[in-house]
């Protein structure tokens, strides 16, 4: 049974930290150069986590689609606080989306965001057509796909240790703030289970290649 919670009270919000900013990844440059091997482990690495973070940003465009679908759909409730929620969840959203988006650019990749934003309003997508109670099931099948990052990018972290690539470190720790509130934000207000027949997220970008 879905259920959600419309209950906006200062005890339940959960603040997204929208003033953590990373240091700009190319300031030690400088340092990599003192060691050949080092610099291509680095470089290596970097190139892994910006396929991480792509495809965790494809999640969260995928699951900013559903939200809007709901929020669209309630524009004429006259239950407020409902109307509330999934706005405020969808800008949780917009903006956790955002932050991946500039970490990619942090580390020397291009944006995708609107790129995915424009293949995700493809007219040969269903999305927006699905039941209310479908595209609850869809955000709760996304949240989960979310809640994996926190352990593959651990990964990095310890390599990035290792490295000295503690830009890196730093970079991937507020990614992982900031997807674990949104997915918190979620949980709390929308207690929903995912589609256990659903495959995983897959790329907007990989299905258009």
């Amino acid at each position: 049974m879905i259920q959600i919670n419309a209950h906006i009270g200062l005890r339940g919000q959960i603040v997204m930290n929208s003033h953590k900013k990373v240091q700009p990844l190319h300031l030690v440059a400088a340092s990599l150069n003192q060691s050949g091997a080092r610099h291509d482990s680095v470089v290596s690495e970097r190139m892994a986590l910006v396929e991480l973070l792509q495809g965790y940003l494809t999640i969260t465009v995928e699951l900013h689609q559903y939200v809007n679908s709901l929020e669209l759909r309630l524009r004429n409730v006259s239950f407020v606080d409902v109307r509330q929620l999934f706005h405020r969840i969808g800008a949780a959203v917009e903006q956790c989306s955002a932050f991946l988006d500039e970490r990619i650019l942090d580390l020397g990749a291009p944006s995708q965001r609107q790129t995915l934003r424009l293949l995700g309003h493809n007219p040969v997508d269903a999305w927006h057509n699905l039941s209310f109670a479908t595209c609850i099931q869809h955000i709760g099948t996304r949240t989960h796909a979310l809640m994996g990052f926190s352990t593959q990018a651990k990964e990095f972290m310890d390599r990035a240790v290792i490295n000295g690539d503690y830009n890196s470190l730093h970079l991937v720790t507020d990614c992982i703030y900031q997807i674990s509130q949104l997915v918190a934000l979620i949980q709390i207000h929308i207690p929903a289970d995912p589609l256990p027949s659903l495959a995983p997220p897959q790329s907007l970008l990989h299905g258009a290649l």
